[in-house]
């Protein structure tokens, strides 16, 4: 048995190292073949889930012992850090083509490095003047696309000192400031490993289920391969949670404020802490996450700031749309009823809806616990990005990796259907197919209510009792 299952993970681990340089060898607009391949790296990684709880639940020992020195000696867990990291690594030099977002993180690297204010000047204005302070500048601005280059950036501070120090060992060489974004990005997930180990530990779950995120091929795309810097932020709030539940506060809003400098959704989880904390170390702690910030924006600080930050923010609750589920009802009844799009208008209630949401989650849920404080967290997010505007598959990170503390698998279900959106760029037009939305919507909302509703009595959720501090 130990043998056989031993194998698989072999044969699996040159399977998907196969299907990931096929994939990475496909255009963006060849969605069938891309499907294929992702479907095909899905019932990999399925096949790596199932042996590594078989091989966890039977105490099989597949990997050689030394793997597992650094994992409380479970060489499982090793063998699967070593995997993940080998898939990711094969990646290292490989230039994204489902996204074209890095483009502009080398630009704003740049503008950082040279003593620019990177909030304040746009790529379609700096381009008129020569640009002559960055390297490549006019083939970054071509590749960032339109829509990137005619506004201001939105990264928060923290992102900017990240692309900054890729810009500067990258020098001149776009792929050597792509190598160096991804090895950054790479370390956040060997860390959200670490840390995941030791929070599933903290539950007194079994640690192989960090293979739900770490050999996730939705993560190891969108994050390794796409160079999307969610998974940073996610480390982040992990490690921001993680500290809280063991009492260490000061480390908590450290990563928390953090997270928040890195992108700005880890606001969201503030108010869910307020029953963990109790009032008056709640206070403490928003305010202490609040100088943070503030500390982090402090170099870039001016009125223009404001003005261009919050309207770049601003745009993406106003103005643009993409793979979006209550919101496309919402606009479809709205073309109905005015003649006309009104997001707008529903661009600026939906966040509200979100807020109060998340709120009455704070008050109701019973947060102090752990293990419902993390599907909390889940929860808000979830709420977050079914009433959006703008649903990109990389929005998905946060959820998902909370999800595997928590008994709900309904983000591994939508980590594998969103996949589906990017069928909008299978033609020049840029044209979204309504029947795939409908599916990736349909099925995961379908999971959801199941395992939100129909599991209760079988399968409870764990309060996990509150952890006492030693």
């Amino acid at each position: 048995m130990e043998r056989r299952l031993t194998n698989a993970f072999g044969i699996l681990t040159i399977t998907s190292a196969i299907l990931y340089g096929w994939f990475f060898s496909l255009a963006r607009k060849d969605f069938l073949n891309l499907l294929i391949v992702y479907i095909l790296l899905f019932v990999a990684f399925l096949g790596y889930s199932y042996i590594s709880k078989k091989g966890s639940q039977e105490n099989l020992k597949l990997f050689p012992g030394f793997l597992g020195k650094r994992f409380y000696g479970a060489s499982l867990i090793g063998g699967i850090f070593f995997i993940g990291l080998i898939l990711r690594l094969l990646l290292i030099d490989n230039t994204p083509h489902l996204s074209q977002d890095f483009f502009r993180f080398i630009w704003d690297g740049h503008q950082l490095l040279n003593g620019n204010n990177p909030y304040l000047y746009l790529p379609d204005d700096i381009i008129k003047s020569g640009a002559s302070h960055i390297p490549n500048a006019s083939f970054l601005h071509a590749s960032m696309g339109e829509l990137s280059s005619g506004h201001y950036t939105n990264y928060p501070p923290l992102n900017q000192l990240f692309f900054a120090i890729a810009a500067l060992l990258g020098g001149d060489s776009i792929l050597a400031s792509i190598i160096w974004m991804r090895i950054l990005i790479i370390l956040a997930d060997v860390a959200i490993f670490i840390y995941g180990i030791k929070l599933l530990r903290l539950l007194g779950k079994p640690m192989w289920l960090i293979a739900l995120y770490y050999l996730n091929p939705f993560i190891i795309i969108e994050l390794t391969g796409n160079l999307h810097w969610e998974g940073m932020m996610a480390f982040f709030l992990l490690a921001s949670v993680y500290y809280l539940l063991v009492y260490k506060q000061w480390q908590s809003v450290l990563f928390m404020g953090y997270g928040i400098l890195l992108k700005l959704l880890p606001v969201m989880v503030l108010p869910l802490l307020l029953r963990k904390l109790k009032f008056k170390k709640a206070f403490i702690y928003y305010i202490t996450v609040l100088i943070v910030v503030v500390l982090g924006f402090l170099p870039f600080f001016s009125q223009d700031l404001i003005d261009k930050y919050s309207a770049s923010v601003g745009l993406w609750f106003g103005n643009f749309e993409f793979n979006a589920s209550v919101y496309y009802i919402i606009r479809a009844i709205g073309y109905q009823v005015t003649g006309y799009n009104i997001i707008q208008t529903v661009g600026k209630i939906l966040p509200v809806i979100t807020l109060v949401i998340i709120l009455g989650m704070s008050f109701v849920r019973k947060n102090e616990f752990p293990e419902i404080l993390l599907s909390s967290v889940v929860f808000s997010f979830f709420t977050y990005l079914i009433l959006s505007t703008t649903v990109h598959p990389w929005y998905l990170t946060i959820p998902l990796l909370f999800s595997v503390f928590t008994k709900y698998r309904f983000m591994l279900l939508w980590s594998f259907t969103i996949f589906l959106s990017y069928s909008a760029y299978s033609s020049e037009s840029f044209t979204e197919n309504s029947w795939f939305i409908a599916i990736e919507y349909i099925l995961v909302l379908f999971i959801f209510i199941f395992e939100l509703f129909l599991t209760k009595t079988i399968l409870p959720e764990s309060k996990g009792g509150e952890i006492t501090n030693h």
